[in-house]
Order: structure tokens, then sequence, then C-alpha cells
């Protein structure tokens, strides 16, 4: 066999191997039973200052990211207790993604949200402070497919505006999106890892939001790029709860809706009561 002959079979293979690797979706599996829970670990999520993604914020194509909203500044801000010390991280970013970065136990993940937040350095907590080497926390909510008259669907695309989405148009959101009305402390993953090469932080939520079959069409068909799903990650998954089945995939009580963007089962609970 001469070298020619060699070297084109060598091209071909690596073709091969490339297209493999570009169809590879590097997920990250969550399982209860592999996380990890203590004191000196814990983690949640504190005083939530974010902002209102007001009309006037335009949807944005943000490369691999996915689609979504980037603000000039920032959106506000959140702090994180980790290790019994506290940060600040500021919401740069907001992006959806029509396909999901982790497999998560007995539930099917369709699309995700993705809250992009930079670390403050400014800021400087009370008490304990522990250097944190990531800059970059990201906090991911899982959505589920649903039918399209489930009256439980998440009304949070709708009055984002994907339905009008045009990048050709200034789309922004038809009201003021309360986004601290659903991000606040829940049953969560937390590990440290990579994204983009960049040393991130992630917490993942384990209470999910449906979305209709209507808008996460949408959303694929609209997202025809390959967005990244490549997450690394680089430490032990650990958990902010102590029993395992308070960390097992559960739909959320807290997501928009028409009346008050929030439906909360506890709140009619409390209603019935009284």
């Amino acid at each position: 066999m001469n070298k020619r002959k060699l070297l084109i079979q060598l091209i071909f293979i690596l073709s091969l191997f490339n297209i493999y690797k570009s169809q590879v979706k590097a997920n990250i599996t969550l399982s209860s039973s592999d996380s990890y829970y203590y004191d000196e670990k814990y983690f949640r999520l504190l005083t939530n200052n974010y902002d209102e993604i007001n009309p006037g914020n335009e949807w944005k194509n943000l490369s691999s990211d996915g689609i979504g909203f980037k603000s000039q500044k920032n959106f506000g801000s959140i702090i994180l207790l980790k290790d019994w010390s506290m940060y600040n991280f500021k919401l740069t970013q907001i992006f959806f993604r029509k396909n999901c970065s982790f497999n998560y136990e007995d539930f099917n993940c369709n699309a995700e949200m993705w809250l992009y937040h930079t670390k403050d350095n400014q800021y400087y907590p009370p008490g304990r402070r522990i250097f944190m080497k990531q800059n970059y926390f990201i906090i991911v909510v899982p959505f589920v497919q649903s039918d399209n008259n489930n009256p439980a669907n998440d009304l949070l695309l709708d009055y984002f505006n994907l339905e009008s989405f045009n990048l050709n148009k200034k789309i922004s959101p038809k009201k003021p999106i309360k986004l601290h009305h659903i991000i606040q402390n829940q049953p969560s993953y937390l590990f440290e890892g990579k994204y983009n090469e960049t040393n991130t932080l992630f917490m993942v939520f384990t209470q999910y939001h449906f979305i209709s079959e209507k808008l996460y069409n949408l959303l694929a068909e609209i997202e025809t790029d390959e967005i990244n799903t490549k997450v690394i990650q680089e430490s032990k998954i650990y958990r902010n709860v102590r029993k395992l089945e308070e960390i097992k995939p559960s739909a959320t009580l807290m997501a928009y809706s028409k009346g008050s963007y929030l439906k909360n089962i506890f709140a009619f609970i409390f209603l019935f009561l009284i």
C-alpha cells in the first residue's frame, strides 16, 4: 500500500471522527445517590436582587450559548452562600437552549434556561471569606415539554415574546419579567466545572417547568445551529438537602401564569384553610 493511499485513508478516518465528535453530547448525569451533602459544603441562594427584564431588552442570538438576552451592564445580582461564605454574582445573560446539558434521573429534560452570572470581585462579605477561583456562576433551570393545553405550562417564554422572535426585528418582552419570583433557593446540585474552557460554578435546579409543545417546537426551530452543550465536571456533585427524596426531580410550584406571575399551590392551600 503506497503512502498516497494511506494518507487518503487517514484523512477519511479523521473526518469520520470529527463528524462523530460534533454529534456527541457531553452530558453529565445528575443522580441523587451519587451526590454528596456535607455541612461544610452547604450552599443556598440568599438575597435575590434581580431587576425586571423590561420591554426594550431585545432577543439576541448568543452564538453557541442559545438565544436570549444580554444586558448592557447587568440584570441585578444574587448572593450565593457556599462553604459558609457569601459571594455576590451579577446576572449578565439569560439564554434558552433547545437541548439539555444534563441527564436527570426519573424524567426527560427537553430544554433549559441558563442564568449566566459574573462574580462581583468588589463585594466584601460579612464574616468568613473564602477565595473562589470561579468568576462565573450559571444557574440551570430545566424545562419539560408538555401538551399545549396543560394548565401547568409555564408562560415565561410567552411573556418573553418568543413567538414573535425575529433577529431582523427588535423583539422584546411583552411586559416586565420578574425573575426573582421563580429563582429562589430550592433543591439543587452544585459542582465546579468548565464551560467554554472557563472555570465556572454550576447550580442545577431539580424542580422543572413545563413548556408547551408549541413553544418548544418554536424554540427548536429558531435554534438551527448546534448549541454548545459541553460542560466539564471537575469536582464532586453536591446537593443542598440531606434526604435523597427531596432532590428528586419534580414539577416546580413556582411558575409564570396569567394571574399574578406565579402559580403556587401553597397559596391556594392557605386560602382554603382560612
